[in-house]
């Protein structure tokens, strides 16, 4: 009985860092972006994608592969940004914006730009 209580004492801290543990895994592993169809061409989302990353001061372009519909980015050391374009119909684009911090996910950072480039095409 007693080595039941003394394993239980000493196990006792365990089990919320265990817990704990999940519970950070299952956040790295959820949705960092935002994304959704625009409808316009190619070129035009293209150039809007970079110029607002462009005019981030604190923004470092890491890659910009038009070809490829790739902009990787740096904000401030801090926040890795990937803009990703892929061309479904000459005048129908998908842009999915993801952002992470830390390997964190960063869904309202993703939201801000997603909506800064959708708003400078107008």
């Amino acid at each position: 009985m007693r080595l039941f209580f003394l394993t239980f004492f000493l196990l006792a801290g365990c089990t919320p860092l265990i817990l704990g543990t999940g519970v950070v895994a299952g956040y790295m592993l959820s949705n960092d972006s935002a994304s959704g169809y625009v409808n316009t061409d190619y070129r035009s989302l293209w150039d809007s994608a970079y110029m607002a990353i462009k005019s981030n001061p604190h923004t470092e372009i890491i890659e910009a592969n038009e070809s490829k519909g790739r902009i990787k980015a740096n904000v401030s050391g801090n926040i890795d940004l990937v803009i990703k374009i892929n061309s479904l119909l000459e005048r129908k684009q998908y842009l999915k914006v993801c952002a992470r911090k830390y390997l964190l996910p960063q869904p309202h950072y993703a939201q801000k730009i997603f909506f800064k480039i959708v708003r400078d095409l107008e």
